[in-house]
């Protein structure tokens, strides 16, 4: 596994984020670390995770802007 560069943890849940961006939860019934996301591509491309966030925010903006005209 690879050096977590950060580290989220709230009341009952444990996350740590990699230098590549990939996302893992720790489980504390096996102690061990899930991956839960790929990461980012290279080129500097945002995963697909990334994108649909993004599209959804876009989305959810026009669907609340008034209409032009």
């Amino acid at each position: 596994m690879a050096k977590l560069t950060q580290i989220c943890a709230s009341e009952n849940d444990l996350f740590g984020l990699d230098g590549e961006g990939v996302v893992y939860q720790y489980n504390f019934k096996t102690n061990n670390w899930t991956k839960l996301g790929e990461g980012r591509t290279d080129g500097g491309e945002s995963s697909g995770a990334d994108r649909q966030t993004r599209t959804t925010q876009t989305r959810s903006r026009s669907a609340s802007s008034p209409p032009r005209g």
